[in-house]
């Protein structure tokens, strides 16, 4: 696993901060506050590295493994389009449906 410069960036960040939140609740709002910050600056550069890293790494995947990827869906699961009908609709007054009766 190899960092690049803005994940070690926010690595650092987040030792800082949580070094520096057991001091900043004894002595200073103004401390707890500027460590809570460098904790969320810290994960937001290390997380949006990671999330762009992930992103390309599955755009190269996708692109490369062409249209047989495995992960395709079929695109007509509820027959929207009509195409294994014949583009006929079926109505509940076609014949199969028994109007009388209770269904038992």
């Amino acid at each position: 696993m190899k960092l690049n410069f803005r994940e070690i960036l926010g690595l650092v960040l987040i030792v800082l901060g949580t070094i520096i939140i057991p001091t900043a609740w004894m002595f200073s709002r103004t401390l707890t506050l500027i460590a809570f910050v460098l904790l969320f600056v810290g994960f937001t550069l290390f997380y949006t590295e990671r999330i762009l890293k992930r992103e390309e790494r599955m755009a190269k995947e996708a692109g490369s493994s062409g249209e047989n990827c495995g992960n395709s869906m079929p695109t007509d699961i509820n027959n929207h389009t009509g195409w294994r009908t014949g583009g006929r609709r079926a109505d509940h007054n076609d014949g199969d449906f028994d109007g009388g009766g209770d269904g038992d």
